[in-house]
């Protein structure tokens, strides 16, 4: 890896030690020469690395700066949620290690008097949600008069979240001189309305293969009964036993309820929605992050833009409720090049949204059945035979308990107290009811029958109700 763009001797240094070995396509165009020190536009898929990129965009001004009054930052980052603004302030600490850096957070749910004495002092770059960024501007303990570059970091969430008037109020608190560099996953009106309104003149980066979604992302979908949503989720986490799993629910109610279920089943298992706390929520990402839990229950909300590492599998326990609720989804798997697996499921009422949904999203996943038990029971049995060490050196106090139990006990009396061992910590196999060759007869009878709209309700129109079979 060559320092072809003539990043600081110290920041490509830390890039290299963290393992990079190239750049992305969003971070090669948003660190060209000719893009510094302008206004950007950029839109790039969840997971492409748009962190690094305006990180490196705007490492000039936070090196070379001087700082010159207290509480008056030279940067400012802005981030829809707490998980994703702690997640901005992980990677500047790595990134700008062995540098004069002095980064303070701002997030909501935080404790604000030690913010306060915090952002009392000097200090180059300031990460934080805009609620929480806003009420200190209003109480006057944030000057934004020094700033020389405000960056909007998933900026199309930030406006889904309702924060458009604290954005706006942060942005007119800036100077008008300040470089402003808005990040996005999509490029929606609202943002370009916004970016016509405040950015000067921005070069507008989208990075190609937009128009393929996820194109690492392997979709499959399986056809069940909506009652039957959460036993196949229970069996899927056998089936991909030891993967790195998310769990998107609609609601908190959900998030805690299907996350109670997988505890009392004894699944290592975190959760992640605005009813914990931000220490609780902290807590569940190092859980994941460490290996101490494998799988995680989170809204969307709570989950946007965090970034849990080698994500396998994002399971969708209800269908998202839109073509962007669904990218966001999926996009926590399948990032930086590595392939991932999203999991979707569909009832007969929603047999019409989700080949609406899939179709607005460009995206065509594999419809399969849904597995038996007996392929879990195969898997299992693999599981057992391969956990077998073999060549394991037997220490001294183990050599009269071995001596003792291979005397007793025949081998295939030893192998069945070793399979029933690991058997009995397994959670059991749900039942889940096998629809699936009713998908096509449920699909002529659409149809045969015109589909009507009535407001917001959406249902069939039936000529002959009697003709349908019950």
């Amino acid at each position: 890896m060559e320092n072809i763009y003539k990043i600081n001797k110290t920041l490509f240094e830390n890039i290299r030690d963290k393992g990079f070995t190239s750049f992305t396509d969003v971070q090669k165009n948003v660190i060209k020469k000719n893009n510094y020190n302008r206004d950007l536009l950029v839109s790039s898929k969840t997971g492409s690395g748009k962190t690094l990129a305006y990180c490196l965009s705007i490492s000039d001004d936070i090196l070379n700066k001087k700082i010159k009054i207290n509480s008056a930052p030279t940067g400012l980052i802005v981030a829809p949620t707490r998980e994703l603004a702690l997640q901005v302030f992980e990677e500047i600490l790595w990134l700008f290690k062995n540098t004069k850096l002095i980064a303070v957070t701002s997030i909501g749910g935080m404790d604000i008097n030690k913010e306060r004495k915090k952002i009392s002092k000097k200090f180059n770059l300031l990460i934080g949600t805009p609620g929480r960024i806003n009420d200190h501007l209003r109480k006057k303990y944030l000057n934004l008069s020094q700033l020389s570059f405000l960056v909007l970091d998933e900026a199309d969430e930030m406006l889904d979240l309702g924060f458009k008037e604290d954005l706006e109020a942060i942005i007119q608190s800036s100077s008008i001189n300040t470089r402003k560099l808005l990040f996005s996953a999509t490029l929606p009106k609202k943002i370009i309305f916004l970016a016509n309104k405040y950015l000067t003149n921005p070069k507008k980066i989208e990075v190609s293969n937009q128009d393929i979604p996820h194109s690492d992302i392997e979709y499959e979908t399986f056809f069940i009964n909506k009652k039957d949503n959460e036993n196949a989720i229970f069996n899927l986490l056998r089936y991909y036993d030891n993967k790195n799993v998310l769990i998107f629910c609609s609601t908190r109610a959900s998030v805690t309820h299907v996350h109670t279920r997988l505890l009392n089943r004894g699944f290592k298992v975190v959760c992640l929605s605005g009813a914990l706390s931000q220490s609780e929520r902290f807590k569940a990402l190092q859980d994941m992050k460490n290996g101490r839990s494998k799988i995680c229950v989170a809204t969307d909300v709570a989950a946007r833009g965090i970034d849990l590492v080698d994500l396998d599998i994002v399971i969708h326990a209800d269908l998202p409720k839109n073509r962007e609720n669904l990218l966001h989804r999926s996009g926590r798997t399948g990032r930086a090049g590595k392939k991932g697996k999203c999991i979707l499921f569909f009832s007969p009422k929603e047999i019409k949204f989700y080949e609406n949904l899939i179709f607005e999203a460009k995206i065509k996943p594999r419809l399969k059945r849904f597995i038996r038990k007996e392929e879990i029971e195969n898997k299992d049995n693999e599981k057992i035979i391969n956990n077998i060490t073999l060549n394991e050196r037997v220490l001294d106090n183990e050599e009269i308990i071995l001596k003792e139990i291979i005397d007793k006990f025949s081998v295939r009396e030893i192998a069945l107290a070793y399979i029933k061992n690991i058997k009995k910590d397994l959670s059991p196999i749900e039942d889940v009811e096998d629809i699936y060759n009713s998908l096509n007869e449920l699909r002529s009878i659409q149809k045969k029958y015109k589909y009507k709209k009535k407001g917001k309700k959406r249902g069939f129109k039936f000529k002959d109700r009697k003709k349908i079979k019950r």
